[in-house]
C-alpha cells in the first residue's frame, strides 16, 4: 500500500481530488455561505463555547454563593449581638428584682427597728461544708462600717455574723458554722436555748438546740428565733424550723434539729447590721 501511494499515479489522483474539492468549495466561499470547513470548525468550537458559558455561569453562581454566605454570616452576627444584649438585660432585670426584694426586706425591718443601720453587701465567695455553706465572703469591709461580730441578715432572717474584716471585704460565718452560738427561743412554747452546730450537722446544712429537757414541748415544725439575750443579735430574727427532736447526751437531754430558714446557696445580697 505504501508503495502505491508513492507512485506517480497516486500523486496524480490526489492532485485531481484536491482540485475537485477546491472547485466545490469556491462557489460557497464566494457566496459567503458557511463552508464545510466552517461547519467543521463549528462542530469543534460549539461545544467549547457551551463549556465556556457553563464555566462562566458556574463562576457567577460561585460568587453569588459567597455573597449569600457573607450576608448570612452578617445576619447571624447581628442576631448573636441581639441575643447578647437581651441576655445582659435579663441579668440586669434579675439583679434589679433581687435588689428590690432585699430593699423590701430592709424597709420592713427598718420600720420595726428605726434605730437599725445597715450596710448592703454582695456575696463574692463561699466556703462549703458538706452540702451547705459554712462561710462566705462579702464585697464590703471596714470602710463601709463593718466590724467583726456584726449580725448578717436577709430581712427578718438571720444569716450569720461577721468573723473577719479587711478594708474592702468581710468573712461571714453562717448560723450552721460550728463556731457560731446564738441565744434562741421557740416562739410557741417560749423555751430558750443556744443554737449551734457540729461539723456533722453542718455538713447536712443543720443547726441544733442541744440539752433541752426531755419534757420539752418543742417538736417538729416549731419556729426558732433569736432571743436577744447577750445583746449580739436583735430579738425575733428567724433562725429556722425544727425538723426533728432526738436523744441527746447520755439520754438526759434531747436535741432539737433546726433547718435554717434561708437557702445559703441561693444568697446573692445581704444586709450587715452595723448599728442597733
Amino acid at each position: 500500500m505504501n508503495r502505491f501511494l508513492k507512485t506517480p499515479a497516486a500523486r496524480a489522483f490526489a492532485a485531481i481530488m484536491a482540485t475537485l474539492l477546491l472547485g466545490a468549495l469556491l462557489p460557497l466561499i464566494i457566496r459567503g455561505t458557511s463552508s464545510p470547513v466552517t461547519s467543521a470548525l463549528g462542530l469543534v468550537t460549539g461545544p467549547l463555547q457551551g463549556l465556556s458559558m457553563s464555566l462562566s455561569n458556574a463562576a457567577k453562581d460561585f460568587a453569588g454563593y459567597f455573597a449569600s454566605a457573607d450576608a448570612l454570616r452578617q445576619r447571624v452576627n447581628e442576631r448573636d449581638e441581639e441575643i447578647a444584649e437581651l441576655r445582659a438585660k435579663l441579668v440586669e432585670y434579675h439583679d434589679v428584682m433581687r435588689k428590690n426584694e432585699l430593699y423590701e426586706e430592709f424597709l420592713e425591718l427598718k420600720r420595726e427597728n428605726p434605730q437599725f443601720q445597715f450596710s448592703e453587701a454582695s456575696i463574692i465567695g463561699i466556703e462549703p461544708i458538706g452540702d451547705s455553706v459554712a462561710a462566705f465572703t462579702l464585697n464590703r469591709g471596714s470602710v463601709s462600717g463593718i466590724r467583726a461580730g456584726h449580725p448578717v441578715l436577709l430581712g427578718q432572717y438571720l444569716i450569720g455574723r461577721v468573723a473577719e474584716v479587711t478594708l474592702t471585704t468581710s468573712t461571714v460565718y453562717t448560723i450552721i458554722n460550728p463556731r457560731v452560738h446564738i441565744a434562741a427561743y421557740e416562739t410557741l412554747t417560749g423555751e430558750i436555748g443556744v443554737a449551734n452546730s457540729t461539723p456533722e450537722l453542718a455538713g447536712q446544712g443543720l443547726a441544733a438546740i442541744p440539752q433541752l429537757e426531755r419534757t420539752t414541748a418543742i417538736t417538729t415544725g416549731y419556729l426558732i428565733c433569736t432571743s436577744g439575750l447577750g445583746g449580739v443579735y436583735p430579738k425575733n430574727l428567724i433562725i429556722g424550723t425544727v425538723i426533728d427532736v432526738v436523744d441527746g447526751d447520755q439520754n438526759f437531754y434531747v436535741t432539737a434539729l433546726v433547718q435554717p430558714a434561708v437557702d445559703f446557696h441561693a444568697l446573692r445580697d445581704v444586709l450587715v447590721l452595723i448599728e442597733q
